[in-house]
Order: structure tokens, then C-alpha cells, then sequence
């Protein structure tokens, strides 16, 4: 559902009773309300359980180019990770050549994407880049095919319309193959001894949290450019603009009520104000659910030496014998 810092800020308020059902917050308390909700929620970002979703974001590559920041306005036009990568992959030979886009317009969540006799048909992934819009950027599906020289797209979230910036699209050829690649540490990192070793694939990822851009470095440092880079990112929300600003949170159930009972918290010392048992005990449940909500299946690790049958290795469970 679509809510607004401002929206936010007064049901805390009136929670609080700093203000009461017929007044408005003075500029001076949104402007302190704002700030406050915002660092709230750039907390949220290192949070468990507060991402809502990882995203796969595919990245074409430059031929001897190892290392590539990525943040808004960098290489990789994206949000930047705060902390980690859950995972990465290699995409062999996955794009066409990238054609122009004439205009993407939006109305509600479809995006219409005007290019001159595109090659895409209802169900293909089309790569889309070069809008100042991010939410236009990545992999799109095609959901429709108006006509020869139309297509659309379901957008991820409101972003303004038309899209601006130059835009293109590329098909995602044939039946591409992905191959997992390690996003390894910076112990593992430290411990490769040829830093800069050409090759036409690389086998890991390394992420640095750097500031204003992460940066990707990738090893070996490729020599070609015919593969792209996936990545899978946890999708954040970065916060509230102004107080006005429209903002799609998941329809998960309990974003706008976790962030209303969250930021009582940080409100009530400024208005000397307190908390109550109830609105505790609200904020509690509200952010538990969205934590349980977000929780994501993952594979169980187990360690090999636990596991070992025989001298020979460890246990198949398709055989039931000794691997």
C-alpha cells in the first residue's frame, strides 16, 4: 500500500498524543520527524529479517576491467549492499547486442516500452538499461505485446514516467547457462597471491563495503567481455525523500504499522513522552511479523567430516552408500 513520511509521522505522533486528532505537525517537527524515521530506517538495512526480498540483477562487463563500483551513478547502477552479497553467478554468452528503446511509459505498475520492431515475445527476459529510473533497469519479463513496436513489463515499484536517460534493451539469447560463482572473503581475497591473473572466466567475487560506492572485484580479471555478471541483492528500502512522496512497500502485510510503532521509540524522549505497554507490545508483534514474513529458505550446511561413510568419502543418499 502507498504511504508517505508524513502519513507515518502522524499516526506516531497521535500515538503519543504529541499532537491531537485536529492538529497538523509544526515545520520544525516534520523536519526532526523525518530525519529521525529516516535513520531509523537505514537501521532497518542491516536488520535481519527486514529485507523483503533478494533481487537478481544481471551486469554486463568490460573486457580487462577488474574492479567496478557499484551504488547509484556507479558502474552498477544500483542500490549500494550495505554489508554483504547473498550470492553471484557467471551468465555465458547471455546477451544480444543492446538495441535502442524510443520512450518507457508507466501507468500503475505496467511499464510500456516503445522500440522499434523488437524481437520480444510474451514470456521472454529482456535486459533493460541506461534510465535514470532504476526501477526501469535489470531483467524485465515481457508480460504483453501490444503491438510490433510495443511491449510491457510489470515496474517494481512508482517511478516517475516517462523513464529518461538513454535507454535500450537487450534479448537474452538462446538458453542461457549460469554458473555459481563464490562470493568469497576478505581472508580469501588476501590469500590469492596473483591478484590481476587474466582469463577469459572468473571464478569468485569479492565485495568491498566502501563508501560512497561498494566496490566488485572480480577474480581472475576477465579479458573478454562476452558474459555478464549476476548478482543476487537484498532489495532495501533507503528511506523517505520528503514528507510527501508516495512509497510501494511489499505486500507483505505490517511495513507501514512496523515503521508507525517503531518510530514511537525514537520520537518520545524528544517530546518527553513515553511509551506505553500496549504500543510496545504493538511494535514487538508489528516487526516480528515482517521478520517472519521476510525469513528465507536457505540450504542446510553441513560439514563433510560429519558425514563420512567410509574412508572413501562421504554418505549418497541416492545409494545409499558410501560416496
Amino acid at each position: 500500500m502507498p504511504i508517505t513520511a508524513r502519513s507515518i509521522l502522524e499516526a506516531s505522533m497521535l500515538d503519543l498524543s504529541i499532537i491531537g486528532e485536529s492538529e497538523e505537525m509544526s515545520v520544525s517537527m516534520a523536519n526532526d520527524g523525518l530525519q529521525r524515521l529516516n535513520r531509523m530506517v537505514s537501521g532497518w538495512q542491516i536488520q535481519p529479517g527486514t529485507i523483503p526480498c533478494i533481487q537478481r540483477t544481471l551486469f554486463p562487463l568490460v573486457a580487462d576491467k577488474q574492479t567496478y563500483t557499484i551504488g547509484l551513478g556507479g558502474d552498477f547502477n544500483v542500490p549500494r549492499p550495505t554489508a554483504n552479497i547473498p550470492g553471484a553467478g557467471l551468465l555465458m554468452q547471455g546477451l544480444t547486442s543492446p538495441e535502442s528503446i524510443t520512450s518507457i511509459t508507466r501507468s500503475g505498475y505496467t511499464a510500456t516500452v516503445t522500440q522499434a520492431a523488437h524481437p520480444f515475445a510474451v514470456g521472454d527476459e529482456a535486459f533493460v538499461q541506461g534510465a535514470d529510473q532504476i526501477e526501469y533497469n535489470g531483467l524485465q519479463t515481457v508480460e504483453s505485446v501490444p503491438t510490433s513496436g510495443t511491449w510491457t513489463f510489470t515496474v517494481n515499484g512508482t517511478p516517475i514516467t516517462p523513464a529518461t536517460g538513454t535507454l535500450t534493451a537487450a534479448e537474452i539469447s538462446g538458453q542461457p547457462v549460469e554458473i555459481y560463482r563464490s562470493v568469497i572473503t576478505q581472508e580469501a581475497y588476501q590469500a590469492t597471491n596473483i591478484k590481476n591473473l587474466p582469463n577469459s572466466l572468473f571464478t569468485n567475487v569479492y565485495y568491498v563495503p566502501s563508501y560512497p560506492f561498494g566496490q566488485i572485484i572480480l577474480w581472475p580479471r576477465i579479458d573478454t567481455a562476452i558474459n555478464q555478471l549476476v548478482l543476487y541483492l537484498e532489495s532495501v528500502f533507503s528511506g523517505f525523500a520528503d514528507l510527501v512522496t508516495s512509497y510501494d512497500f511489499p505486500s507483505l502485510p505490517g511495513y507501514a504499522e512496523a515503521l508507525q510503532y517503531q518510530l514511537n521509540f525514537r520520537l518520545a524522549p524528544q517530546y518527553g513522552k513515553t511509551v506505553s505497554p500496549d504500543l510496545r507490545e504493538l511494535a514487538r508483534q508489528t516487526l516480528g511479523v515482517i521478520k517472519r514474513g521476510n525469513t528465507q529458505l536457505m540450504d542446510l550446511p553441513s560439514d563433510a567430516s560429519l558425514l563420512a561413510y567410509d574412508r572413501r568419502g562421504g554418505y549418497n543418499i541416492n545409494t545409499d552408500t558410501g560416496s
